[in-house]
């Protein structure tokens, strides 16, 4: 599954929180996507992004992960657009 086509920016909680959405992804997917995001070495490609972001978290159902840090809902949509992963 590409990311391009599962995640979905479900909402801005607050300005420097974005909340996206993964539809029909396993929830040990998206743990290892958290983990390779946290890392600082993502293969988004995007080091100006990552260096904005705080962190990233799994919500406890395993279906979103919540972005927090210096970011936009546009910035965020922009990454994932130009991001060819795997899931």
């Amino acid at each position: 599954m590409d990311i391009r086509d599962v995640a979905t920016i479900k909402h801005e909680v607050e300005e420097g929180k974005v909340v996206v959405q993964f539809e029909g992804v396993d929830k040990q997917k998206l743990e290892d996507l958290v983990t390779e995001c946290s890392s600082g070495v993502c293969s988004c490609g995007s080091e100006e992004f990552l260096s904005n972001v705080d962190a990233f978290v799994l919500s406890d159902d395993g279906k979103t992960i919540e972005i927090s840090g210096k970011i936009s809902a546009k910035e965020v949509a922009q990454t994932l657009s130009d991001w060819q992963k795997d899931l």
